[in-house]
């Protein structure tokens, strides 16, 4: 994580996504994380996993896509991981 995460996004940087769907959490205590069960649990997140850099101790500028009824505990579609990395592939998964 960067020394730029220990506060809270600004509205100019959580405005970036204009899907009403999306929804964006700043873990500070990394609790969702820990839910999610971490990086170690990372393979039952979602049935597609790109992510390009090793997670340590917390899950960190991942994205997650679940299908349309989803209910918490699902599997996620889609899972990136630097988001802006993987863009493409997660524009592609919400369109559908």
């Amino acid at each position: 994580m960067l020394p730029t995460d220990w506060g809270s996004p600004s509205p100019t940087l959580t405005s970036i996504v204009h899907d009403p769907r999306a929804v964006q959490y700043w873990d500070h205590d990394r609790k969702l994380s820990a839910l999610l069960g971490g990086p170690a649990k990372r393979d039952k997140l979602a049935r597609v996993d790109l992510v390009g850099f090793k997670m340590n101790d917390v899950i960190w500028d991942a994205a997650l896509v679940y299908p349309p009824g989803a209910q918490w505990g699902s599997t996620a579609e889609l899972m990136v991981a630097p988001v802006v990395r993987f863009r493409d592939s997660l524009i592609g998964a919400v369109a559908r």
